[in-house]
C-alpha cells in the first residue's frame, strides 16, 4: 500500500504494508503496520503516521550505515520493546532483502528475527519476576489467585481458564497504575501451555490482541512452574494469538511465530 504523507519538509511517500502477527487456525493473531524510511521523522511525525495508518502498533525501519533500526509506535505514542511489531517488520525485511535473519537496533536493546521454517523467531529477555509485587493503590484484584508478580508489568496468576476468561478488567483503575507498564491475567492450559490477557490502557490499548512481550514475564513463571523447557501460549483477546515460546537461557527465551502479510 502506498500512502503520501505530509510532514514540515512536504510531502513524503510512504510503503505501508500490514502483517498479521501470531496467527494459527483458530487466532486472528494481531496486526502491525510496517514502514521503511530513508530517515527518521521527527517524533510527532511519526506518532501522526502512527495515527494514520490505525493499526495497532506500526513499526518504523531506518538502515543507517549499514544497520537496521527499528522504533514503535501505538495510537497514543511511542512504545518500547514490541514483539508483534518486531516480528512483523523483520517478516517484512528479510523478504524484501532476501535474508534469513535481521537484527534491529533500538534504544531499548537489540532484536533479532529469524525464519525457522514457516515460523519467524525472536529471541527477547527473559524477566525476573518481583515477589510480592508492589501494591498498586486503587486497583482492584480478582479475589482468587494463585500468584501475584512483577516486572515491567503486573502479574496475576489465576486458578483457571475459565478464570482468565471471565475477569473483568476496569481500565480507569488499570490507566492509573503508578509502578507499571500494564496489567497481565495469566493460568495454566493443561501440562505443556499457559493463557493470558494483557491490559495496557496506558499506552491507548485497553486490551491487546497480541502480546509478544508479555512473554518476557509469563514464560520463566511457567517455564518454571510447570518444568518445561517449551510451551504453547494462547492469548484469549477477541481475535486470539498464538505463541510457542522456548527457554534458552535464564536470561533469554525463543518466541516463535506465524507471521502473515495482507
Amino acid at each position: 500500500m502506498n500512502l503520501y504523507f505530509k510532514n514540515r519538509s512536504g510531502w513524503c511517500f510512504i510503503q505501508l504494508i500490514i502483517c498479521d502477527v501470531f496467527v494459527s487456525n483458530s487466532s486472528a493473531g494481531n496486526p502491525s503496520g510496517v514502514v521503511e524510511l530513508e530517515y527518521w521523522l521527527c517524533d510527532d511525525d511519526l506518532l501522526q503516521l502512527a495515527r494514520r495508518i490505525n493499526q495497532p502498533v506500526t513499526a518504523f525501519v531506518v538502515s543507517l550505515s549499514g544497520d537496521f533500526h527499528i522504533r514503535w509506535f501505538a495510537l497514543a505514542g511511542e512504545i518500547n520493546l514490541c514483539g508483534h511489531g518486531s516480528l512483523a517488520a523483520g517478516a517484512v525485511m528479510l523478504d524484501r532483502y532476501f535474508m534469513t535473519h535481521i537484527t534491529f537496533h533500538s534504544q531499548y536493546g537489540n532484536v533479532t528475527i529469524s525464519k525457522e521454517g514457516n515460523l519467524y523467531s525472536l529471541v527477547l529477555p527473559s524477566w525476573s519476576g518481583n515477589f510480592p509485587a508492589k501494591n498498586e493503590s486503587g486497583l482492584r484484584l480478582p479475589c482468587e489467585f494463585i500468584d501475584i508478580f512483577s516486572t515491567r508489568d503486573l502479574v496475576v496468576v489465576l486458578p483457571s481458564v475459565e478464570a482468565v476468561i471471565s475477569y473483568t478488567p476496569n481500565y480507569e483503575e488499570i490507566s492509573k497504575m503508578n509502578h507499571h507498564h500494564a496489567l497481565m491475567v495469566t493460568g495454566q492450559d493443561g501440562n505443556s501451555g499457559y493463557v493470558l490477557r494483557y491490559f495496557a490502557p496506558k499506552i491507548g490499548i485497553d486490551e491487546d490482541l497480541a502480546t509478544g512481550s508479555a512473554q518476557c514475564s509469563l514464560a520463566p513463571y511457567w517455564f518454571n512452574k510447570l518444568a518445561k523447557e517449551r510451551l504453547a501460549v494462547n492469548q484469549l483477546s477477541h481475535t486470539g494469538g498464538y505463541f510457542e515460546v522456548e527457554r534458552l537461557s535464564d536470561q533469554q527465551i525463543k518466541l516463535l511465530a506465524q507471521v502473515t502479510f495482507r
